[in-house]
């Protein structure tokens, strides 16, 4: 197997941003808006510019609330703090961390920005292999490890792995007994039911030290224009805060009414409901591709809006042939960020992002499927992570 030229995942991912290149690198929402939230956003910015409903704390009230709307969680503005990102977010938490001297214990495989974000502040990582943690919670297993904190991401990236909600509440009351505080990334909850409640509150009711960071570019398609949410429980909540306010003084106000408005949306032709369609529709067709596959399907209701697909031979040769053809993919092995070029699991794997425009999908998706006919490959739907 060739080592991938690019280092981490985001290089990988940087090329696939080009005008005349399909794009099924990257994770976030990229298909179209309707019609209707296209007119409905052209309506905000020409009020904005006329300063016509000028009004920023306004702005920032109504997308909290919208926001709560689809996560069950409120976003008070003592505990929860607005960032750009969801990097800029787990950076934050990242510096929350700092005077922990336990191990810090992360989940592998995923993306590999969340390790390098929290090594660049100094923290050094205990990988967790995802089985301990995702669906259900090995206690024990995690006891062993002695951690002063835990990163979970879930649903996890790039395997699509959900937690049980009661497993999320007993995750809770295991931090809380042990003093370990948890970061959970829920950049992909707006996608599991089972993930619709206010995860501070229930941290609070047990005394946990929590933070968790939501993310709307994993959801609504507006040209990377996203907010990244960083809330903390109680205890937490002031040192977070100030945390928060050295990085930024306050979001745009346009991008808060933008997302106010695409989350605002009730019914059927909402953003949030049609981005759970189009990722159904598009999981539908790669099982349809993969011969026999099936999407993957957790129970609950939870729509997963990536797939980790499994290459038998010859992944490097599929991931170079489609981007010769302008279809760019994301080779699975720097998701296990603990491992080494050599003997990496994540070498027989590429991760697809499923919110992408039907047919754009489908043309892109046929291409990988040609590339893996040319080496005898079979590429198909294995749902569950590499340990």
């Amino acid at each position: 197997m060739n080592t991938p030229t690019a280092s981490t995942l985001t290089q990988h991912e940087w090329p696939a941003l080009a005008r005349d290149t399909v794009n099924l690198a990257d994770a976030h929402a990229r298909h179209s808006l309707s019609t209707q939230s296209v007119q409905g956003l052209a309506a905000i910015l020409e009020g904005l510019l006329a300063k016509q409903g000028s009004n920023y704390f306004e702005a920032e009230e109504a997308f909290r609330a919208a926001l709560s709307g689809h996560t069950g969680q409120q976003y008070g503005t003592n505990s929860s703090f607005l960032t750009y990102s969801a990097s800029i977010a787990l950076d934050a938490a990242a510096k929350q961390l700092l005077p922990q001297r336990r191990p810090i214990g992360l989940l592998t495989p995923t993306f590999d920005s969340v390790p390098a974000l929290f090594r660049r502040s100094g923290l050094h990582l205990t990988p967790v292999p995802e089985r301990r943690v995702l669906p259900a919670v090995d206690l024990d297993y995690l006891d062993g490890l002695s951690l002063g904190a835990l990163i979970v991401v879930v649903p996890n990236n790039p395997t699509g792995t959900v937690m049980f909600p009661d497993q999320v509440i007993g995750l809770l009351g295991w931090a809380a007994r042990r003093g370990v505080t948890l970061v959970l990334d829920l950049s992909f909850r707006m996608f599991d039911p089972g993930l619709r409640f206010d995860v501070i509150e229930s941290a609070d009711g047990i005394g946990a030290q929590v933070l968790t960071v939501d993310d709307t570019g994993k959801t609504i398609p507006l040209y990377d224009t996203k907010l990244g949410v960083l809330s903390a429980s109680r205890t937490l909540a002031q040192q977070t805060g100030r945390i928060c306010g050295d990085i930024l003084l306050n979001l745009p106000e346009l991008d808060l009414r933008m997302l106010g408005y695409l989350f605002g949306q009730q019914g059927p032709d909402a953003e949030v409901a049609r981005a759970c369609r189009i990722a159904a529709a598009n999981g539908a067709l790669l099982a349809e591709l993969s011969a026999g596959g099936t999407p993957r399907s957790a129970g609950g209701g939870f729509q997963p809006t990536v797939a980790w697909l499994h290459c038998d031979t010859g992944r490097d040769h599929i991931v170079e042939s489609c981007r010769r053809s302008g279809v760019a993919l994301l080779p699975g092995d720097r998701f296990f960020w603990d491992r080494s070029w050599q003997r990496n699991p994540g070498s027989e794997r590429i991760r697809v992002p499923l919110l992408r425009d039907e047919k754009l999908f489908e043309d892109g998706m046929r291409t990988v499927f040609s590339a893996a006919r040319d080496v005898c490959s079979r590429v198909s739907m294995h749902a569950d992570g590499e340990q």
